[in-house]
């Protein structure tokens, strides 16, 4: 595929390439033994081959024609005992000939549809993530009023609910609050999909903003008996991000490490500068922990490890996909250190100040 690329827009038609394959033969017949045995023959074929309206029939004339000039010049300027093998010769280069030629073909002729299909996958897909873009946005409505008022009638009504009634509201509303994570999820992937993940850079405190998050994180591992802790190598540290999206990748790296730790265990958040220009944030937790041969593809759509969360919490597999992409977004990398039951260190870094 390399050499259609080189010779792509060198490409002649079959009356050029005729006269070409016979200005080499009789540079051929001139030059004699020297010139004899050179591929010079193959070139005009090649190009013709990779030319837009070029046909099969047009390659195996030209490559009938190389073989009997060839044949014509080196049988009229070497001296042979029998004419067998300068027939022999011509067979093979012809063979040659239209073996090179019609693969060049059908390679420019796959070339060609495989462009067509990915054009068209192009258009399927960015027409799945506009539908995808639709249904979440509309679905997203409903489920935040679901939740919403779930809240106010566990809330304001509680004393005059009895227990199995508030159970009931209890589930429709952590039901409700997984669907809307979901849901914002797919809106994420379908605007990254597209290209149309806009971020909102902006050149500020990134301590305050780790602080920020582990202060709202801490109430949903309050649930578990779990303590996250902090380990700030500085008080202030100015990084250039967008605290929107920003939010999602250390909720969702602290959700997880939530997930998949038991009762009564500690998560570590630690910030430090890994260089002069590079922000590394690690969640460090005790829990469960990832096999190595899951690692790999932890960070892709939909991807779920055999690992499960302790107490049943649910996932989507999309999280870490978006984090990723995020963090791509922000000339960042992400990873994870994580070994069976021995725990699991999320890690990224980004640099202080865009490039």
């Amino acid at each position: 595929m390399k050499f259609i690329k080189k010779i792509k827009r060198k490409h002649i038609s079959l009356p050029v390439a005729i006269v070409t394959i016979l200005f080499i033969g009789y540079v051929d017949f001139l030059s004699g033994d020297e010139f004899a045995f050179s591929f010079f023959y193959l070139l005009p074929i090649a190009s013709l081959s990779i030319s837009p309206k070029t046909s099969a029939s047009a390659i195996i004339l030209c490559a009938t024609l190389a073989a009997i000039e060839w044949f014509i010049a080196e049988y009229l300027t070497r001296d042979y005992t029998l004419l067998f093998f300068p027939i022999w010769n011509a067979g093979v280069r012809l063979v040659f000939f239209i073996s090179i030629g019609l693969l060049l073909y059908y390679l420019k002729a796959n070339e060609k549809k495989l462009k067509y299909l990915n054009s068209h996958l192009k258009s399927i897909n960015n027409e799945k993530n506009k539908f995808i873009g639709i249904a979440a946005h509309d679905i997203k409505g409903p489920l935040g009023i679901i939740n919403a008022f779930t809240e106010i009638l566990i809330q304001d009504y509680k004393e005059e609910l009895n227990p199995e009634i508030t159970e009931i509201l209890n589930i429709i509303k952590t039901t409700s609050s997984n669907s809307i994570t979901v849901v914002r999820n797919l809106l994420d992937v379908s605007k990254i999909e597209a290209g149309q993940l806009v971020l909102n850079y902006k050149l500020q405190d990134y301590i305050s903003f780790i602080i920020n998050q582990v202060h709202i994180n801490r109430i949903l591992a309050k649930n578990k008996d779990i303590e996250i802790k902090l380990d700030l190598s500085k008080d202030q540290l100015f990084v250039d991000f967008d605290e929107h999206y920003f939010s999602e990748v250390i909720g969702n790296l602290l959700s997880n490490a939530i997930k998949y730790s038991n009762r009564n265990t500690e998560i570590l958040v630690k910030v430090s500068l890994s260089n002069t220009n590079q922000v590394l944030t690690e969640v460090i937790d005790n829990g469960i922990g990832i096999s190595e041969s899951e690692q790999k593809s932890l960070f892709n759509y939909f991807q779920k490890t055999s690992s499960r969360p302790t107490e049943g919490e649910e996932s989507s597999g999309l999280g870490l996909a978006i984090s990723k992409q995020i963090i791509s977004l922000h000339h960042g990398q992400i990873g994870v250190k994580s070994f069976k039951n021995q725990g699991s260190t999320f890690f990224y870094t980004i640099p202080l100040i865009r490039p």
